[in-house]
């Protein structure tokens, strides 16, 4: 019965349409009934209900590449709202050749089993305007998909939004410039195929509560924020593919999923968390590229899962799999990641056959001392780290491939360790180490670095000794016949470095840019220009004193030296000649046309005196203001400078201060050209700004990290004073000041 609905909308395809005529739309448009679409341009601003909607059984919609556009020309897509299609209810609907943008939600479907979304484009659709820059990432750009019980994840807009559509089958589907691809709750039996879902700014599939479903021969690169090379490397939720949430069963094969902030992050849900029960269980990851994630290739936690043929590349962790259980990892290539597997409160972990090359550590299990006093999981189950069989793997290169702490029932047996410094066995009882190999050092050429699919279909893990794979195995998922080739091409960027992230998510190399390789405060910077091969040139800068050449080719580097002024006004702008630009938007420049370009960069460096206070429930700053002032007014605990105020603490500030009642006092001045600024301020807990002996802003509350953005009119010196008050938890203070023109 598997995928029957699927097979169904399949059949509809083929059998030919009613000889008809074409329709043309009409806002709020509601289709009954099979029809072939006029077509055209079709301008719908659209609320929640739709700007077309389809309802009933068995109907086939052809927009027979009709694009339907929700938004105004040069309209913010984070200011994109409604649906563009909505479709409300009916059995075995098939959507085909349509183009989709500019809406909060592409293509929006409930309660509607076997429907099918084939050969369309819901490309540049809604995202945010991101804050993280890139000298420091910004807490508001922190995604947060744990609950979707009320379609909450809507919030965040999606090019095609599932609910209850069992059965669905999406493929030759292509989605980027936007935040979600394909989102899914409540989605079971579905088939999901030669996508393109890349250059996103969150997830480029994200499952809720879905189980049973085939995710097999997509291209999911570059769904990907919070990184900035060299600087962070944070992720902030963002995956090529997301599982949450009792989402089991699924199967993931032959997907391309690389420089996404997780290749494929699957989180067990707050229903195990809280109860300790389910998971999102016996999902097979089999043969895809998790390369170059910023956080984790794949990270699987609280939940057993079978791993097995990937390959993981340059990634922070290749496997971060916390507390989980009964789970296999199976014939992978690891190569330069930091820790290729990183697992604390493993339980029945079997590590077999896979080849480690490079990095800093192998394989890391360990227990923490206490758990969390919030956690249901672990008052309702037994958490040890325990019970890991590491047999037949290969080290090559890997100055610590083990590192176990407080671990049990280690068994270490069969496997061949090349070039390595140090191996850590601590803190546990029953560990077994016998039978390995540690051969001659292999020199470079000797040592076959690069796997890839044509390596496992050679039969290079053939050889891996004994297995010892207690639970059943996996039975690898059949290719499907007219499946895509899922690897990036060659000329496509292949490291974390080209990970470039601005205010509106991954840069995607089909327009020019000009990137700083350098830190921007210097007066002397090398930049990079990236993009489509063509011919660039200067047209006017500003805040620039010099440029190593005024024209080039792109790809192509410059430096420059910009004027030696207190402040930071750096702007540049550049013409582009040469192949097809399609910009961040989707607007089309054809070859040999211009396209103007450029790179702007404003900063006031403000010398900040940051002062830190420790205070009491005698000094409590919201009930007891003039004995807080007292406190503030008295000596520091801790006295801090700083040229860019942006602090964040999970734990205590510094010596002597605790990690909840502490306050900051930040005094600065500042002294800039004449005109329109913005102080973009960040808190957590409460805040008072004053500038110039004046309360601008007073938001004295116990509160979450929260933006808030002040308009000011400035010009010359003026002086700035922050008080800031922690009461427990996270804590934040950081505010920037930006030039409005």
């Amino acid at each position: 019965m598997r995928h029957l609905l699927s097979l169904v909308a399949l059949l509809l395809i083929a059998a030919p349409l009613h000889a008809q005529d074409t329709v043309a739309l009409s806002p709020g448009m509601v289709i009954t009934e099979s029809v072939t679409i006029t077509p055209g341009h079709y301008a719908f601003p659209a609320d929640s209900t739709g700007a077309i909607i389809i309802r009933g059984d068995r109907i086939i919609v052809d927009f027979n590449g009709a694009v339907l556009d929700g938004a105004e020309p040069g309209q913010s897509s984070d200011t994109f709202a409604g649906t563009g299609i909505r479709v409300e209810s009916g059995e075995g609907i098939v959507i085909r050749n349509a183009t989709v943008k500019g809406y909060k939600l592409g293509l929006w479907a409930t309660d509607t089993p076997g429907i099918q979304i084939t050969q369309s484009d819901f490309s540049y659709n809604w995202r945010q305007r991101l804050r993280s820059i890139i000298e420091r990432e910004h807490l508001d750009d922190w995604m947060s998909y744990h609950q979707n019980e009320q379609d909450e994840w809507m919030r965040y807009g999606a090019a095609i939004y599932l609910r209850r559509a069992d059965g669905a089958q999406v493929d030759h589907v292509r989605v980027t410039g936007g935040q979600n691809g394909i989102l899914m709750t409540e989605v079971n039996n579905g088939l999901f195929y030669n996508n393109e879902i890349t250059f996103n700014s969150s997830l480029g599939i994200g499952m809720y509560r879905s189980s049973s479903n085939m995710v097999m021969h997509n291209r999911l690169d570059f769904n990907v924020r919070g990184y900035s090379h060299g600087v962070y490397n944070r992720g902030q939720d963002s995956a090529a593919i997301l599982l949450y949430e009792q989402s089991s069963n699924n199967v993931f094969a032959y997907n391309s999923a690389t420089h996404s902030g997780d290749g494929l992050f699957l989180w067990a849900g707050q229903t195990t968390m809280d109860s300790g029960e389910g998971g999102c269980n016996d999902n097979l990851i089999y043969a895809n590229d998790f390369s170059y994630a910023p956080t984790n290739g794949i990270e699987v936690t609280f939940s057993r899962n079978h791993i097995e043929k990937n390959v993981m590349k340059g990634c922070w962790h290749g496997i971060w799999g916390g507390y989980s259980y009964d789970t296999a990892i199976l014939d992978n290539w690891f190569e330069d990641n930091d820790e290729h597997i990183a697992i604390e409160h493993g339980q029945d972990i079997t590590i077999e056959g896979n080849m480690f090359s490079g990095g800093n550590l192998g394989i890391y299990a360990w227990e923490r001392a206490e758990q969390p006093a919030d956690w249901g999981y672990s008052q309702n189950r037994d958490v040890q780290s325990r019970n890991y069989r590491i047999r037949g793997n290969r080290f090559a290169s890997v100055p610590k491939p083990l590192q176990i702490r407080a671990t049990d029932s280690v068994s270490v047996r069969q496997n061949t360790f090349w070039t390595f410094e140090d191996m850590e066995l601590i803190d546990g009882a029953g560990i077994d180490v016998g039978r390995n190999a540690y051969p001659r050092i292999l020199e470079a050429a000797d040592l076959p670095i690069g796997g890839s699919l044509g390596n496992w279909e050679d039969g290079f893990f053939d050889a891996v000794l004994e297995r010892s794979v207690t639970m059943a195995p996996a039975i690898p998922p059949r290719p499907m016949p007219d499946a895509q080739t899922v690897r990036l091409p060659d000329e496509a960027p292949q490291t974390r470095e080209y990970i470039l992230v601005d205010e509106w998510g991954p840069v995607d190399f089909r327009s020019p840019v000009l990137w700083p390789r350098s830190p921007r405060k210097q007066v002397e910077q090398e930049f990079e220009l990236v993009g489509p091969a063509g011919q660039w040139r200067v047209l006017e800068t500003s805040g620039v004193e010099w440029m190593s050449a005024e024209s080039g080719e792109v790809p192509g580097r410059v430096t420059i030296r910009r004027t030696q002024d207190d402040v930071v006004d750096i702007r540049i702008r550049l013409e582009f000649v040469g192949d097809e630009v399609t910009d961040r938007f989707g607007n089309v420049t054809p070859s040999g046309e211009a396209f103007e370009f450029g790179y702007a960069y404003f900063f006031v460096p403000i010398e900040w005196t940051v002062s830190m206070f420790n205070y009491t429930e005698e000094t409590d700053p919201r009930e007891q203001y003039e004995a807080f002032r007292e406190l503030i007014e008295g000596e520091p605990v801790l006295t801090e400078t700083a040229t860019d105020l942006g602090y964040q603490w999970y734990r205590e500030p510094g010596p002597g201060l605790g990690r909840d009642h502490f306050a900051t006092v930040s005094t600065g001045s500042i002294n800039v050209p004449e005109g329109q600024y913005r102080l973009d301020l960040t808190s957590d807990d409460g805040v008072r700004v004053w500038l110039d002996g004046q309360v601008i802003h007073d938001d004295w509350t116990y509160h979450p990290p929260r933006l808030e953005q002040l308009e000011l009119s400035l010009g010359g010196q003026h002086e700035l004073r922050i008080e800031h008050f922690e009461i427990n938890g996270f804590a934040t203070i950081a505010a920037t000041l930006e030039r409005l023109d």
